[in-house]
């Protein structure tokens, strides 16, 4: 017997109901969008968008984030492989653009992305969704697509009516990005997300050197005396040169995330600072580092112990009412490495099989969004390509799709950590301890040193500054005088 169609109504309405009571459906169900296995394995099936900031894959915020966020790449045949497109990106916190890319100044996103920018505009787009976490994020993520277009012209690169395409892009992201904008008291109110990380209990609060266990540090952001915070600010210097103080993974990113940067010795926080005071001293040639505009270690400069342990972590930067660039407590990234050796050597074993074990945590809004679960964070699976724009990205010189050798997780973490190959083995294997990159990259040359825990909060504040006076900033309040 057939169901009235009232009643099938009725029950429609039901399962509505009891759907929206149960909360959003977002990890179990995102595998359907990924291939699970063969050459494609870890990428996307298609450009879809993606259910991440709403269930409704087809809501105006998706539909954007795929169009910004899902970047098509065309493989030639190659060792009995037909041609194939990958679709690469997703919920990545990367936004696929490098030094010498082109894609995203072409007419062809160009007719993609502007009508889903005035659909926003003329709809009003951020009433949509009022929750003030996703606001921030969704801002953000419009921010690093106006900064590299911006960046385009500010090098005037491409023809006149490529900049034009940039030029009108770049007024009504910017004013997406002021819709957005969260208040001084939604700012203050946005989640420790690395806090719910370790309240989730999801992962183990001691690694015990096995690294294929999902370890994050509870003491990271809460104990001093043994997890140290480190930095290179000596704020007694002159005003002019306070830019060369922030970090190279900040200056990559154009001041929209900051870091810090944490040691862990195996004998607590005393250790540490006896040990970067004897480097200062004894491990640096500074009439020759003077000389090179670029700091080594000397060969006999003292060695980190064995178990040395090292936390970089990723914050997000927001644009406030007040246009004003502001640190939150959201963490973008984490990534963890533990020396179990400082030569390079196979023995004892590692998952990168030359003295250490990595670990690289992303945020991912599915998870984010989903209550805050485990704060956001997810394991980046080590054997799948990794695309990185920091620190080579916006390089005139880097390639359209970065760097092919560097692709897989280990290869880039490697090549700047216990590498024999670059003569980085122990100290010179950790880069932050004297500041690498020298003059030329922007960098105030000298150790670093331990912060007390008033100064924690100084390194977001300090970016924040940067970022206010940095020409893409300047630029993005023009665009919105327009």
């Amino acid at each position: 017997m057939k169901a009235r169609p009232c009643l099938l109504s009725l029950l429609n309405v039901a399962v509505l109901v009891l759907l929206s009571l149960a909360g959003p459906i977002y990890s179990e169900d995102l595998h359907e969008f990924f291939y699970a296995d063969g050459p494609l394995a870890g990428t996307l099936k298609s450009d879809r968008p993606l259910p991440l900031y709403d269930v409704d894959p087809q809501h105006l915020w998706n539909r954007m984030f795929s169009a910004f966020y899902i970047r098509p790449r065309p493989l030639p045949a190659n060792d009995g492989q037909p041609a194939t497109t990958r679709f690469e990106g997703g919920d990545v916190i990367e936004f696929l653009a490098w030094g010498k890319t082109e894609y995203w100044s072409g007419i062809g996103v160009f007719e993609k992305v502007n009508p889903l920018l005035d659909e926003f505009l003329q709809r009003g787009g951020e009433t949509s969704l009022p929750d003030p976490l996703k606001r921030a994020v969704f801002q953000h993520d419009l921010w690093a697509v106006y900064d590299h277009l911006v960046d385009q012209n500010i090098k005037r690169t491409g023809d006149r009516a490529t900049r034009a395409r940039r030029d009108v892009l770049c007024g009504k992201l910017a004013k997406c990005m002021q819709r957005l904008a969260l208040s001084a008291t939604e700012v203050a109110e946005l989640p420790d997300t690395y806090a719910l990380a370790i309240q989730s209990g999801a992962f183990a609060a001691h690694h015990d050197f096995v690294a294929e266990r999902n370890y994050l540090p509870p003491g990271l952001l809460t104990q001093p005396d043994s997890w140290v915070e480190v930095d290179f600010h000596q704020p007694n210097l002159h005003e002019d040169i306070s830019d060369r103080f922030v970090t190279l993974h900040a200056q990559s990113l154009q001041g929209r995330s900051y870091y810090r940067i944490f040691y862990r010795f195996p004998q607590g926080r005393p250790q540490v600072i006896d040990y970067l005071k004897s480097l200062n001293e004894t491990g640096i040639d500074w009439k020759q580092a003077a000389n090179d505009g670029f700091v080594r270690l000397r060969k006999d400069a003292p060695p980190i112990p064995v178990g040395t342990e090292v936390g970089l972590l990723q914050l997000m930067m927001t644009v406030n009412a007040q246009l004003q660039p502001v640190p939150t407590k959201i963490v973008e990234s984490f990534q963890f490495r533990v020396f179990r050796n400082i030569d390079g050597g196979s023995e004892p074993p590692t998952n990168t099989g030359v003295g250490i074990n990595v670990l690289d945590y992303r945020l991912k809004r599915h998870l984010l969004f989903d209550r805050q679960r485990v704060g956001g964070l997810e394991r980046e699976q080590e054997g799948l390509p990794q695309y990185r724009v920091a620190i080579d990205g916006l390089k005139e010189t880097a390639p359209d799709w970065g760097f092919a050798d560097k692709s897989v997780l280990f290869q880039q973490c490697v090549d700047c950590h216990m590498s024999r190959r670059n003569h980085r083995l122990g100290a010179a294997s950790i880069p932050s301890i004297i500041h690498s990159g020298g003059f030329d990259s922007g960098a105030q040359m000298g150790v670093v040193h331990p912060l007390t825990a008033a100064e924690s909060g100084l390194t977001g504040q300090r970016v924040a500054k940067y970022k206010s006076r940095h020409e893409s900033f300047r630029r993005m309040l023009e665009h919105l005088c327009q």
